[in-house]
């Protein structure tokens, strides 16, 4: 029984007393549960009885009786008084600190970027495309395959391939749809930061054409020279593609600006070293080089030397050269060489070559000229030496790396369709220019703190990044802390403050060629798979003179070069590559 039901005389409402399933009941039936009694009350005769009308008497003895049976309460034993427990000291708020200050920022003078409008029409691609150049519902199931058999023609030997591989509708379908989506994501993340001179009236040669990817990419990536006007000469052996080209050229700038632009688009049926109706202020060719380049059974420098006359044949006397390759070794390699006979000739490179000496990452170029040709321009002198990576059989190619997660899903699938999934997007490039005035007047003096970023990142010791890059003292190695500092393949940077460069070399007093003319080792050795030719081509590498260490007589080149090096000696180096470490 609850005791404290026992005194309330009233019932409560808070305790809801005298109402079915009230707190009141349930604690008196577990009472008397508790205390055995057999006789279920009701709620409403708990307190017994009610005495006779008019009787004084108070119904105790029942009370007395289960006030007898209820077990007494036992006083609590006294405890013994325990000593309070030790606190540790509360922990002092900390003092504010005064914010770190902000990791520094490397400007970036130069980078690769695909801009909104080249996406922009990547995503119409597809329906413009089925516009211009419908596909039946055959070839389109068979699209995956034919670009696959188109992909393994282009980089088989170039002399199995038909001249005109783009005539058949199966195979320029094939590349319109594959290699011209993804030449442009090439082309405009170079173009999109590279310093052309197109003035208002200048005139382009654009070389192996096929449908237009230099000049669409040059439109999706330059809104600047959108409202300039150009005369675009177009040069390709097969009519068709230069026609679909077109198409294309049109309905993209249609619909992204709503109208023409002042270029004049002049197609032409022939190749290279064909008249022009006039000379040019660019020459500008893509992939063109490696289809037909290698067929010449001539030494590269060679090849290079005479391929760097056809060039500046084409231009005005202040114009320039851009070339673009696949970034693999040959075609690497291919880019050096013509990088030196265009020196050799007074055409300075601009991109990306921060400097006019020898390229450190010249692949399996070694000279320009070899035992028995005579191609090499006369009175020519070798431009000074920079650190070139360790010895070894064939050199680092100069190319550049850029990702495909801006690519359009449509173009993804279609590439996982044919077998060609791609992460990444390779390509060696160049720009050379006649500085104006006479070819060899060199006025402005060259900046020698500039270094590109060319190669991947990798992990160093100490949770540092590494790239490799290329600066006027030669092959370098760029080590920064990704928390502080964050570069990308083809950035343009300046080594940080306190890194000596050197001093500051007019460009006057710099040699005009170089002969690269190196030693020359007797017999032929073979290939190893980077061109038939190339065993003529790998041999000594002139940018780095002979030495002593090699158990060779030095030649008089040796100590002449050794008398125009620049003041790298003494820099600190990296022990596995080679190259002039630059700490960010």
């Amino acid at each position: 029984m609850n005791n404290e039901a026992e005194h309330n005389d009233q019932p409560s409402a808070d305790r809801g007393e005298g109402r079915p399933g009230s707190g009141k009941k349930h604690r008196g039936h577990r009472s008397r549960r508790r205390h055995g009694d057999a006789q279920a009350q009701h709620p409403a005769d708990k307190r017994g009885p009610a005495p006779a009308e008019g009787s004084t008497a108070a119904p105790a003895a029942p009370l007395a009786a289960k006030r007898a049976q209820a077990p007494r309460a036992q006083a609590p034993k006294p405890q013994a008084p325990q000593a309070p427990r030790p606190q540790a000291p509360r922990p002092r708020p900390p003092k504010p600190q005064a914010p770190l200050p902000a990791a520094p920022k490397i400007p970036t003078l130069q980078s690769f970027a695909v801009n909104a409008d080249t996406l922009a029409a990547l995503a119409a691609f597809p329906a413009l495309l089925d516009d211009a150049l419908p596909l039946a519902q055959k070839h389109r199931q068979e699209l995956g395959h034919t670009i696959r058999s188109l992909w393994e023609d282009l980089t088989s030997e170039k002399e199995h391939r038909a001249s005109e591989y783009l005539g058949t509708p199966a195979y320029y379908s094939a590349y319109a749809r594959y290699f011209l989506p993804w030449n442009i994501i090439r082309l405009s993340s170079i173009f999109s930061s590279l310093p052309l001179a197109l003035a208002d009236g200048a005139s382009i040669a654009d070389f192996g054409s096929g449908p237009l990817t230099i000049p669409i990419a040059l439109y999706l990536a330059r809104p600047d020279l959108r409202s300039t006007n150009l005369t675009l000469y177009c040069v390709d052996k097969t009519e068709r593609v230069l026609e679909i080209g077109q198409t294309i050229f049109e309905s993209l700038a249609v619909k992204l600006s709503g109208a023409l632009p002042p270029w004049k688009l002049v197609p032409l049926r022939q190749q290279f070293g064909d008249h022009l109706p006039e000379r040019v202020d660019l020459l500008a060719e893509a992939n063109m080089f490696n289809e037909f380049f290698w067929k010449s059974k001539a030494p590269l420098g060679v090849r290079a030397t005479m391929t760097a006359r056809q060039l500046l044949g084409y231009l005005k006397d202040s114009g320039s050269v851009f070339l673009m390759e696949p970034g693999d070794p040959r075609s690497g390699s291919f880019i050096s060489a013509v990088r030196a006979a265009l020196i050799s000739f007074g055409a300075s490179p601009v991109a990306p070559c921060p400097h006019e000496f020898s390229c450190p990452m010249p692949g399996i170029f070694n000279s320009l000229s070899a035992p028995g040709w005579d191609a090499a321009p006369s009175g020519s002198s070798p431009l000074p030496e920079v650190v070139m990576p360790k010895r070894r059989e064939k050199y680092p190619w100069c190319h550049f790396t850029i990702g495909t997660d801006a690519a359009p899903a449509w173009l993804k699938a279609l590439s996982d369709d044919a077998g060609l999934s791609k992460e990444k997007l390779v390509f060696s490039y160049l720009l050379s220019a006649i500085p104006e005035g006479t070819p060899l007047a060199r006025k402005q003096p060259m900046d020698r703190s500039l270094l590109r970023v060319v190669s991947e990142a990798f992990p160093l010791p100490g949770g540092k990044e590494g790239r490799y890059g290329c600066s006027a003292e030669g092959y370098s190695l760029v080590s920064y802390t990704p928390s502080s500092a964050a570069f990308a393949s083809g950035d343009l940077i300046r080594r940080p403050a306190g890194v000596s460069a050197g001093p500051i070399v007019p460009r006057s007093a710099m040699p005009v060629a170089k002969p690269f003319q190196e030693r020359q080792r007797g017999g032929r050795d073979r290939d190893r798979g980077y061109g038939r030719d190339a065993d003529r081509d790998r041999e000594g590498f002139g940018n780095r003179a002979s030495s002593p260490r090699d158990g060779r007589k030095p030649s008089p080149r040796h100590h002449e070069e050794k008398r125009q090096a620049p003041p790298d000696k003494g820099k600190d180096l990296d022990e596995k590559s080679g190259g002039i470490i630059v700490s960010y």
